[in-house]
């Protein structure tokens, strides 16, 4: 509870410029600097002779000794897609996946594009943040008479043998993993930069993935790690499997969102997981809400359950005031304020269709404490704005702080009852 109180009490300190030389501000500074002077999006679209099969795209460094790669995606033809990517020299190679092995053989439709469109933060003048809409598009155009000469092979098991593309994809880790440190969960809101490049974002899980078992998508909020959830995931059945989503907390909620939905995209695309549930704690509900604006029909067919958990859906006015009064802006505030263009977004998700949702707000400052009109961090009203509400097919109250929210009693009842059957409200005794 004590670092999200302070991480917001530090919005609030920044807002009235009181904390104008502070070493995190600093180090904000510096590494958004660093971003800016390094790093671009390369967004591609892919066409091909084929509209049924999946397209792979591998985004290539041109080095002394040949070329590696660096960034590797599989799209739907005419699907936009984004890499985040530093300044290198690249090479972008591509192919019709025409028989479902992700491994390009001659005669697959195919393209090589020397020197790829890249949009470098740096020449982006006059702009607080990235507008989407208005990147350059790479267009990639696969033709059945372009050879690659490469050895193309952008395969799972391939892919993981290359550490620095998939280290974090379904790596199996313990909940007191390095990356979860108190270290990188500071680096992650302090310097996003930094923590691309050290930790990463990551799609991990507690043991070897499975395909063909149930999976539950577990997705931490603001200055935090999954390690919130370790308790939690005691009361889940064992036929689920638990995926965890780690991600830098500054970073765009628009980029964020994306991520986990290419790595949902990689995971149904390659495995054909039969089910999907959804369990999100505070801003992780906005993360979680953007990836299904974002997901194509297959994925949310898969999802069965969105289960929140103390999210602002209304957003939270330290973040408004963040971007009106601080020195530095962490780009997350963006979306984080309240009526921002992402908020605004998302509250366009129809979920009457599915996946359901089920919203646990809390709205105490203490464990079974009086009724408040926030719970220590988010108010009530923003955790129940009417969209939300509207969307939800059950809404629970807890009695409890935001953090304290997800191992409270009521909520470990609660969940298993959800995953049980989570066709409409559940009732649980005495909450």
């Amino acid at each position: 509870m004590f670092r999200l109180r302070r991480f917001f009490a530090s919005v609030a300190l920044a807002a009235s410029g009181l904390l104008i030389s502070s070493c995190g501000m600093l180090d904000l500074k510096e590494d958004l600097e660093n971003v800016t002077e390094g790093y671009g999006y390369l967004k591609g679209s892919a066409s091909g002779l084929d509209d049924e099969s999946v397209i792979l795209v591998g985004l290539f460094e041109n080095e002394p000794d040949g070329i590696s790669v660096v960034r590797a995606r599989s799209v739907s033809p005419g699907e936009s897609f984004y890499m985040l990517v530093p300044k290198a020299d690249y090479t972008l190679l591509a192919f019709s996946d025409t028989n479902g092995d992700f491994t390009y053989q001659s005669g697959e439709p195919a393209a090589r594009i020397d020197d790829p469109t890249i949009n470098w933060f740096s020449a982006m003048e006059g702009q607080d943040r990235v507008d989407y809409t208005a990147l350059e598009i790479q267009q990639i155009d696969l033709a059945s008479a372009t050879d690659l000469e490469q050895h193309l092979d952008l395969s799972m098991s391939a892919l993981l043998a290359e550490n620095r593309i998939a280290k974090n994809f379904l790596r199996v880790v313990s909940w007191d993993d390095e990356a979860f440190s108190a270290e990188n969960m500071e680096l992650g809101m302090w310097q996003p930069g930094a923590f691309q490049e050290k930790v990463g974002y990551g799609l991990y899980v507690l043991k070897e993935f499975d395909p063909t078992q149930k999976s539950i998508l577990l997705v931490h909020g603001i200055n935090d790690t999954p390690r919130i959830f370790e308790d939690f995931a005691n009361v889940i059945p064992d036929d689920y499997q638990l995926l965890l989503f780690h991600y830098p907390s500054a970073f765009p909620l628009e980029y964020t969102s994306y991520i986990l939905n290419e790595a949902l995209d990689e995971i149904i695309r390659r495995y054909q997981i039969p089910q999907l549930d959804v369990v999100a704690h505070s801003m992780g509900g906005l993360v979680s809400k953007g990836m299904m604006y974002q997901a194509d029909d297959e994925l949310m067919q898969k999802t069965r359950l969105f289960i929140s958990m103390a999210s602002p859906f209304g957003g939270h006015s330290a973040a408004a005031a963040g971007l009106k009064w601080s020195p530095v802006i962490a780009p997350v505030w963006w979306a984080m304020a309240p009526d921002s263009d992402y908020l605004q977004l998302i509250d366009t998700v129809d979920l009457t269709q599915g996946p359901s949702h089920h919203l646990i707000y809390s709205y105490s400052h203490e464990v079974g404490g009086e009724r408040e009109e926030d719970d220590g961090v988010v108010t009530v009203e923003s955790q129940l704005v009417e969209s939300a509400q509207r969307n939800a097919i059950a809404t629970y109250g807890v009695a409890d702080n935001h953090v304290g929210v997800v191992t409270n009693p009521c909520t470990l009842a609660l969940v298993p009852a959800i995953l049980q059957d989570g066709a409409g409200q559940v009732t649980v005794p005495e909450c």
